[in-house]
Order: C-alpha cells, then structure tokens, then sequence
C-alpha cells in the first residue's frame, strides 16, 4: 500500500469586481468575474521512502498542489488518503487536518521562521505549543536536529544573524523536530543565492539517503536526475509525464516534457 495517494485534486482561484470586496462582505457571496484553474485533476502517488521532484514551468500549479495536500489551501475536490486513511480534500474537518498535520511538515522556500526567536527556539517552538513536550525535553530534540542540519553551533543565533542558507537549514531541522513521516518542500532553495544552495541540496541528500520520504517543488534539475527517485512534469495544473528520474531525464515520452527539458538545459548551459 502506498504512503500517499492523491486523486483528482481540482483548484480555482476567483477574481471579483470590486477590488477588497471578499465574499460574504455584504451578507451575500458576489459571483466571481473570472477564475483561473490552477489544478484541473491531479493524481500522484508517493511510497514510503520515495523521493518525488516535481518539475514544471511557473504558474503550472507546482506549489498550489503542495499547499493543498497540507491544507494550507482548501481543494475544490479531490482525496487524499495517507496510510490507508482517506481524506476530502475539499471538506475535511479541523480535527483531519491536525492528525494529517502530526504525520507531515512543510519546508517552506522563504523559511517563515520566527525573527525574534532563536535557531533552536524556531525549532522547538511547534514541540513545547503545538505538542506540549516539556521545554527540557524540547531543547534536547532542536540541538540534536540542528546538529543533523550542520548548525548545532548556531544555536543560539537569530535568523538575522544566519544566511539564507542556515535559514532553510534552520527551518528543515524544524521539519525534522515533528518526527514527519513525509516532508513537503516547496522549492526550497529558489530564495538562495547559487552559492548557498549545495549546502541546504546536501541536507536533503543525506535524508534521501537516509529514506526520508518527500515531495519536492524543485528547479534544480541535478537533485531531480541524481537524487530524487521519480520525477513529475507538470503544466497547465496537470501531470504531464512522471516516470524514475533516470528514465524521466534519459528518455523523456512526450513532446513537451522534451521541449521543456531542453529550455533547461540550454539556460544552464
């Protein structure tokens, strides 16, 4: 059985006339000028241990579908069932949500840390509030994740004091804190100035290694060939082709994963 299955996953996003006038503001729902289908019926499945890139152009709703398999979006339809337990990604209730919650992370590609707290308050912050682990006891989890991330000697500084590197590092030790059984990252080193970003690709590595299952929105193209498992295109809120990396990069089935491919690799030239 599989970690994660996702079906028929649909988003739209509404524009309306009046600009700052929200649904309901008036008592009454006004109906939208025009919607822009981001997600129109995407299904993907994940294995324990599986290692998913997923690759597109902008706008083909990489990071939509992320957001809505956490629940940082709500669906317009779709299921999701995670270890034999199905979930309406449409309707789900608070209390579905928080147990998917306690199962995932997110890594997010701006790091959303906390600017006033501490590299090893970020990463206890959701154990002492959120899971009510005695603070001692806390602290001893955030030192040994910030150790696996490289930055047990940063302990005790603030992300002002960071580079956006050890930023995304800090915020990956976060992940890791909850004990996830899958991590969603969501291009995680798109922020990163290029010389920054093999030490949060090498973080990653080491967890693929180690069998850390993820779902990775990604442009770099060498994790994808090398380190992910399999590879997903995506365009136009569909999957276009998903195959085994190696397969994915060494004979790519439709024209437009070809064509797309090669812009790529003709920009990194």
């Amino acid at each position: 059985m599989a970690m994660l299955e996702i079906r028929g996953v649909h988003k739209s996003f509404h524009t309306y006339a009046t600009p700052g006038v929200h649904p309901g503001i008036f008592g009454r729902a006004p109906k939208p000028t025009s919607s822009l289908d981001v997600l129109r019926g995407v299904d993907l499945t994940v294995e324990k241990g599986d290692v998913v890139a997923i690759l597109g152009p902008s706008g083909s709703g990489k990071t939509t579908l992320l957001r809505c398999l956490n629940f940082l979006e709500t669906a317009d339809a779709g299921q999701l069932t995670f270890d034999g337990e199905t979930f309406d990604l449409a309707h789900a209730d608070r209390a579905s949500i928080a147990r998917l919650r306690r199962k995932t992370a997110f890594v997010f590609q701006n790091y959303n840390l906390f600017r006033n707290k501490t590299a090893l308050q970020n990463v206890t912050e959701g154990l002492i509030v959120a899971r009510k682990m005695p603070k001692a006891e806390a602290d001893a989890v955030g030192m040994k994740m910030l150790e696996k991330v490289g930055l047990a000697d940063r302990a005790d500084y603030y992300p002002r004091q960071l580079s956006g590197g050890q930023q995304q590092r800090v915020a990956i030790a976060r992940a890791l804190a909850s004990g996830p059984e899958i991590i969603y990252f969501d291009e995680p080193t798109s922020a990163l100035d290029p010389e920054l970003t093999g030490e949060v690709l090498a973080v990653m590595r080491q967890l693929a290694q180690e069998g850390m299952t993820m779902l990775v929105v990604t442009h770099e193209m060498g994790f994808a060939r090398n380190v992910s498992s399999r590879t997903v295109f995506m365009e136009n809120g569909v999957v276009v082709e998903e195959a085994p990396s190696q397969e994915f990069f060494a004979h790519p089935k439709e024209a437009r994963t070809r064509e797309f491919l090669q812009k790529i690799s003709h920009a990194e030239a």
